[in-house]
């Protein structure tokens, strides 16, 4: 055999060895025992309701157990988590919340020859490599326990880490666009809306909110110079801030602060003040020209409106469809965004 064709025994024996140590990356995360099956499905990171440092790394792990013996069995204890160092970390049962599809599924025993989806949450850091320790038993208690261990690395997850505060950055862009209109290089990006329509509805709450104000009726077009006037005010004091408070399987809830230019009952009295002004000034009782005197002042009643702000935290939920998020436009109370931005209705 001349040298090519030992190169070629050679370089197809070394291809052969990758193949086989690739084999044995993949069933890493699948062990089988006398008793189970266990794979990892998927894992991802997650924000749970219930984390209070949101900066705090959490995995939820999917698992499939299958029951290979003749018995029914079930899990005894919860599915533990072993560090490098053999530490355990302990599943955090606080963390499961059916509003992100975080439900606990351990209970219940494992029929002969069945599968049940297990969903196990820890506190996990960010590349580093665990064991997760399974101990079936039968469900008649006979026989011995042995801890089934399964290998669990964390880097095979990283993508997920990178979009945890997505939500936030979302629901950042649509408050920006719709109502602010600042750019958002994000609303493009995460953002499934529908602009126009949602800038329509905005203006249509402003000209409601503006008309219950008054006795008379106001026109379309000073309407439309109103509603300019108010949204230069809001753009230049409005403030928004959010923050992911869950984020799981596509859903989120996203809560935010908010500091606004309200058009509330508060503006009544300065509105009245102004049409007693033209009065006292011209002897007057004309309601429309009172109150077309009163509209003049509209910048100026405007800016003098005490902003307002929320007092406890305002929560909006997310779904992730198509690799966008769509904004539930009511808060957690039922209040839609044009009320919360507009009449501070908080």
């Amino acid at each position: 055999m001349g040298k090519k064709g030992y190169f070629f025994v050679f370089l197809l024996g070394m291809m052969m060895v990758l193949s086989a140590c690739s084999g044995k990356t993949e069933k890493a995360s699948s062990v089988k025992s006398k008793q189970i099956e266990a794979t990892i499905e998927n894992a991802s990171y997650i924000i749970p309701s219930a984390l209070e440092d949101k900066n705090q790394d959490v995995m939820a792990v999917n698992l499939s157990v299958k029951n290979v013996s003749k018995k029914p069995i079930m899990l005894l204890d919860k599915v533990k988590l072993y560090d490098e160092e053999g530490v355990e970390i302990s599943s955090k049962l606080e963390y499961y919340d059916d509003a992100v599809g975080l439900e606990n599924n351990h209970s219940g025993n494992i029929g002969a020859g069945k599968i049940k989806k297990i969903l196990c949450i820890f506190e996990a850091e960010k590349d580093k490599e665990y064991e997760m320790g399974l101990l079936p038993m039968s469900a008649d208690y006979e026989g011995e326990q042995e801890e089934v261990l399964l290998k669990f690395d964390t880097k095979k997850y990283a993508k997920t880490h990178s979009t945890l505060k997505d939500p936030e950055k979302a629901f950042q862009a649509y408050i920006d666009q719709i109502y602010l209109d600042k750019e958002n290089k994000n609303y493009e990006k995460l953002v499934n809306a529908d602009k126009p329509a949602l800038k329509e509805s905005f203006k249509k709450t402003f000209n409601e909110s503006i008309k219950k104000l008054f006795t008379e009726e106001i026109p379309d077009e000073e309407l439309e110079e109103l509603f300019v006037t108010y949204h230069k005010v809001l753009v230049e004091k409005a403030k928004v801030t959010a923050e992911t408070h869950a984020h799981a399987n596509d859903k989120a809830i996203v809560t935010f602060d908010v500091t606004t230019v309200p058009i509330n009952y508060e503006l009544y009295d300065v509105i009245r003040k102004y049409e007693n002004e033209f009065r006292e000034n011209t002897g007057s009782f004309d309601r429309k020209e009172r109150q077309k005197y009163a509209l003049s002042k509209f910048e100026t009643i405007i800016n003098s409106q005490e902003l307002k702000s929320n007092d406890r935290k305002i929560q909006v939920s997310l779904t992730k469809k198509d690799g966008k998020w769509i904004i539930e436009n009511v808060n957690k109370y039922g209040d839609s965004l044009d009320d919360v931005i507009i009449k501070g209705d908080f």
